[in-house]
């Protein structure tokens, strides 16, 4: 069973996403698969309580 993706590997995802552009390239930098990325990045098929942790750290950082 893979390990949940934690709120700080999404802000991962999202400063990776913006340097590299391409979701497998992040993924291949975290150990997660690029649909994973894409799904964090997209915020498509997330948990409600997973958008709206993010917006929170989004919003203080």
């Amino acid at each position: 069973m893979a390990k949940r993706v934690t709120p700080e590997e999404i802000v991962q995802m999202h400063q990776l996403y913006a340097k590299y552009g391409n979701f497998a390239a992040v993924g291949r930098e975290l150990g997660r698969s690029g649909s994973t990325v894409a799904k964090y990045i997209r915020m498509r098929g997330t948990p409600e309580i997973v958008k709206h942790t993010f917006k929170e750290v989004v919003r203080v950082v």
